[in-house]
């Protein structure tokens, strides 16, 4: 019994894999898009970083590569809420 129990509980994941990857590229767009504010007050190098992964996250959306998507959707987010948004000395 506790076989069929763990194969159901890895069908489900493999399952929503796709659907979480989905949510979290719509999500990660809508927070960047509700902090546009905050991309004005970015140093140059910084706010360059923020518009590549945007830009980079919006075609992978449209190419249907939502992992690709939220990954690089998460890096804009993750420069902008920086201390400082330095953009500290990631180049990716």
């Amino acid at each position: 019994m506790n076989r069929f129990s763990l194969f159901g509980i890895v069908i489900a994941a493999l399952l929503a894999s796709p659907a979480f990857a989905e949510d979290l590229c719509t999500t990660n767009l809508q927070k960047l898009a509700d902090s546009s504010a905050a991309l004005t007050t970015l140093a140059s190098p910084a706010k360059e970083q923020v518009e590549e992964h945007k830009k980079a996250a919006e075609e992978a959306q449209r190419a249907g590569d939502v992992e690709t998507c939220g990954a690089e959707a998460e890096k804009a987010l993750q420069l902008l809420q920086k201390p400082g948004g330095d953009g500290g000395a990631e180049t990716n």
